[in-house]
Formats: C-alpha cells, structure tokens, sequence
C-alpha cells in the first residue's frame, strides 16, 4: 500500500505531500489542475522513464519520494536479492531527475539502477490509464492469473505436473550423460583397452624398480664384492701372513687370564675382549654367508637389466611412478567395465522415461481440461462486468496455445514444449467492436476503455491478485449516469481487497471514495503551483456539486452533492453487510 508520497519540483509541483489510506482514494479537480502530473510522479517512482522535462522551470532537480507498506513475498525476495534490508515491511522509495537526463534511484538507502526499480514496481502498483504499468497487459502474468482463479484444484494439479517432469528432466538429463559418455568412451575405449592390458602384463609390483636396481649393481660389481668379503674373512678368521684378529684376541686373553688372579684390574678388560671375541664370531660367520651368497649370474643381469627397460619404458610413456601406474590401470579398469554395461543402462532408462513422458501427457492435460473450464468461467463473468460497465459489445476471450518443440512430449499427436507449469501458453484477447477480430489486450488504444477493462478483470481477480496499490487514471472517459454509478460501485468493492486511487471527473464516482483529494492550480506572482487538499464534510459536499454543476453551485447542485454523499454511504454498508 502507498502509504506517503513527496514530490518536489516535479513539472507544476513545487513542494506536495499526500498521505494516502486504504481503501477507494479519489482524486478530482479540474482539467490541467495537475492530477495527471501526480499519476507520472508515482510512474517515476516505480521505474517508468524519468525525463528532464519533469524538472520545474528554473529548477536543476525534481525528487519523488514514497513510502510503502508492503507484505508481499515476491517484493521480499526481490529486496534480498539485491542485499536491501526491510524492517516492519516499510518500503522507502526515492528518486531523483536532474537537468543532465540522469536519475538516481534509492531503495531503504541503497542506490540501485532503475531497472531494480521497475521490477520492484510490477509488485507494487498497477496504474490503469494510458497503457502505464499494467500488469494484466502482460501476456507473461496470464497464466499465472488464471491458475490463481483456480485456487487449490490446480494447485494440485500442476504439482503432479510438476512431481513429474522433474522425473522426466531427471532420466532425460542421465540418459543424455550416458549416452555422451558413450560417444566419448567408444572414441577412447581401444586405447583404454591397450592401457590396461599393456600395464597389466607387466604385473608391476610396489618399489620393484628401486629394489631391482639394488640387486643390479650387486650384480655388476660380484667380483669385487665377493673380494673384499673374502680378504675381510680371513683377516678377522683365518689369517694370511700373520696370525688373524681372532687369533690376536685369543692370544691377549689367555695373557689376562694368567695374571687375573694376583692382578685384578685386568678382570674388567678380560670380560671386554671375551665379548669382542664373540662379537667378531658373529662377524665373520656373516661374512661368511655373504660371501658364500655372492655369484655372478650374466643370465639373471640381463633379466634385471631387461626388467629396468620396461618399467622405465611405461614410467616415462605414461609419465607416471609404479605406484600411479598400478592406480591408473585399476581406474581404467573400472570404467570400462562401467561402460560395456551402459547400452543396457541406457535402455532401462529409456523405458522408465517413456512411462514417465505418459504420465507426464497425462497430468498435463488434465491441468489443460481444468484451465479451460476456469477460463470459460473467466469469460463469462468478465463479460457479465464489461455489460455491467456499460459495454456490451465487447468481446473477451482466453486464447489457450502450445509450443511445437521436436524434443518435447506427445500431446494429441503432435511434439509440444512443457515445463513444471505444464504445456499451455495463455493469453487474454480483446474485441472492442463488433465485428472486430480478437486482440491481445496490449492493443487496446482507449485510456478510457482500458481502464474498465481493467477494472472488470481487477473486481473478478481482486482476491487472488498480489499487487496492493491500484490507479485508475479518468476510468470515467466516455460514460456518465447509471454506468458511471456501477463503475463506482465496482471501483468500492475492489477497494476492499486493495488500495485504489482513482482519478475522476465523475461525482458518482466521487461520492463513493473513502478519502477524497481536490487538486488545484494556483497562480502567484506569475508562478503557478499545484496544490492538494484532503476534503472533509462541506468541502467534499462543494466539490461534488462543482462536478455536478459546473462553475456556479446552486442550492440544487448542493442538495444533490449530499444525497449523492449519503447514497454512497447506504451503498458502501450494504455491500459490506
């Protein structure tokens, strides 16, 4: 609901503020007063182009302010989506124009581009006029309209569709993965299948080529090794030229062991060199069996050498070690068992996607069959409102179509596009005379006309109809008298489910507004100004006979303002009760 609204140097505006309420606000004046210039101040402020030209002469800016009470969930998700913070569902609008054609637009303090304005807007207000901001002119809001009419049926309805085609884009969406990565693994599989069986022949095992190296170069150097081994052998054990290390030790012990018992020192160094004696046993009964194991076998260093060739070979073709060899060939491995099997996997998809695509025709068409019979309802009382409206000739129609899509569903023999709402495409046509083919409502010329229009879809619509503020710029053009009381009546009952602004040059319509503001022009000192009013009591009662008799009010005009006052409030509670 727009709650405020400030508007500052804005063409005949110097400085205005108007505080609007809920319900049926009227707004009235005489012509050129300046109540269309506060219709565009409130365009500019939901995004509709700002020109320079709205600037007040001598001025370098205009500013257009607002505040709004919104609970609208889409107005929430919109705000969180560009980070703007909301408190106490207050929405804090301003915008401003200066004389270089640039604006500059604020949401609860935030600078945001105006196009976030004008998709802020669609939630926030229609204005019903000249074509502004209407968002049953939309073909794109149709559908989402008509499915609002049909309240928990189709809500049920299109969530089978909905349970559906998510199977339906599920297996679609597998079954083309599979499918590309059978094209890819028959391009690749000859060569996958070589990988594998090439690595697998080598039988690779853990560090095999670090210890093979080691055995390598025992091999190549068995002469010297087993040299050293022999000549280290018998210095220690058997000696050569002079007696061997253990020999020498023997000798030193059976030295200590004479003198130990008259030389007690020596005890501690006797038991040192019994344990040295041992530990060079030790010795050299492992040289021994190193020595005996050392042979030099040509036949087994041309296997080991052989062995090195290969493992270096695929290291280096593959650029990997042992170990991430042995881990590439099991990956591989793994998927080509995967991929042999997928023929099979693709067509049990296949078969769970047909039923699925069945069942999905299926619920689609029911929810087809349930928002034509909505539709045919919406025609009948929209036309039953336009006769109310005083206009019988038109004609309303909603235009049900599909979408022709080679990869879509079967329906009704034909390949149709279908998504989570199912496979219509809705749009609401027009004819204004007879005679006169059926047109979208975009095409509609008339202010005038239009804004009934609008007002019958809006009276129908008002309870499921998320947009709080509504503006009927002069919906009176073209009718008086009886139509004009109904249009008023319809204006009031509307006004009970949302905030309706209405500009009017018609005191029946007047007379049934909650809140009435009188728009003036006033010249001072050569400058003139817009000004507005709120009218209570005689003031409203001297407005509407203004309306009703022109310049001069008589005590006849008058008499009729306050009958007309006094039957809109008997109206009012009847259609309350």
């Amino acid at each position: 609901m727009l709650l405020k609204l400030h508007i500052k140097d804005f063409a005949l505006i110097d400085d205005l503020e108007i505080t609007f309420k809920d319900g049926l606000n009227i707004l009235t004046g005489e012509t050129g007063a300046g109540k269309s210039i506060i219709i565009d101040a409130i365009g500019v402020i939901i995004g509709e182009r700002a020109s320079s030209e709205y600037i007040r002469t001598g001025k370098q800016s205009s500013t257009v302010e607002a505040v709004f009470d919104c609970k609208n969930n889409d107005v929430a998700k919109l705000l969180e989506e560009y980070g703007i913070e909301n408190e106490d569902n207050l929405l804090f609008i301003d915008r401003e124009i200066t004389v270089q054609g640039r604006s500059f637009c604020h949401i609860n303090g935030k600078i945001v581009p105006a196009s976030v304005l004008k998709r802020l807007g669609k939630h926030l207000i229609d204005i019903h006029g000249q074509h502004q901001h209407q968002s049953l002119l939309d073909s794109q809001n149709h559908l989402l309209l008509l499915d609002l009419l049909g309240s928990e049926d189709v809500v049920e309805a299109k969530k089978k569709v909905q349970d559906y085609y998510r199977q339906y884009r599920h297996l679609t969406k597998k079954i083309q993965d599979l499918e590309k990565n059978r094209t890819e693994f028959n391009r690749q599989k000859d060569r996958l299948k070589y990988e594998v069986d090439e690595i697998e022949k080598a039988v690779l095992k853990l560090d095999e080529d670090v210890l093979l190296e080691e055995e390598k170069q025992v091999l190549q150097n068995a002469e010297k090794i087993y040299q050293v081994l022999e000549s280290s052998y018998n210095i220690i054990y058997r000696g050569e030229d002079t007696p061997s290390i253990i020999d020498n030790i023997n000798k030193i012990i059976s030295g200590f062991e004479e003198i130990q018992n008259f030389y007690r020192p020596i005890c501690s160094h006797l038991d040192f060199l019994k344990n040295v004696l041992y530990e060079f046993e030790d010795l050299t009964s492992s040289i021994r069996v190193l020595r005996d194991s050392i042979e030099f076998d040509p036949q087994r260093l041309d296997e080991i050498q052989s062995r090195l060739e290969l493992i270096d070979r695929l290291k280096s073709k593959y650029n990997m070690s042992i170990a991430e060899l042995m881990e590439y060939k099991q990956q591989a491995a793994t998927r080509l068992d995967e991929v042999y099997n997928i023929d099979e996997e693709i067509d049990n998809l296949k078969i769970k996607l047909k039923d699925v695509m069945s069942k999905l025709a299926e619920k689609a068409t029911e929810l087809h069959s349930l928002r034509v019979k909505i539709a045919a309802k919406l025609e009948r009382d929209i036309s039953r409102e336009l006769k109310d409206l005083g206009m019988k000739n038109i004609k309303f129609s909603v235009n049900f179509t599909q979408q022709y899509d080679e990869h879509g569903i079967d329906i009704d023999n034909a390949k149709v596009r279908i998504s989570e709402e199912g496979f219509d495409q809705v749009e609401f046509l027009i004819s204004t005379n007879p005679g006169e083919p059926l047109k979208p409502l975009a095409k509609i010329i008339s202010g005038g006309e239009t804004s009934r229009i609008m007002l019958a879809l809006k009276n129908i619509m008002a309870k499921v109809d998320n947009v709080p503020c509504l503006i009927f710029d002069e919906i009176d053009t073209g009718i008086g008298g009886r139509t004009a009381q109904i249009v008023g009546e319809k204006l009031s009952m509307v006004a009970r489910s949302h905030q309706v602004l209405c500009v009017t040059h018609s005191p029946q319509i007047a007379s049934l507004g909650d809140i009435h503001f009188l728009i003036k022009k006033q010249t001072i000192d050569g400058t003139t100004f817009t000004q507005v009013s709120e009218l209570t009591g005689s003031e409203r009662v001297n407005e509407l006979a203004r309306m009703l008799g022109g310049a001069k009010i008589t005590d006849n005009t008058l008499a009729h303002a306050r009958e007309m006052l006094e039957l809109a409030k008997k109206i009012k509670n009847l259609k309350k009760a």
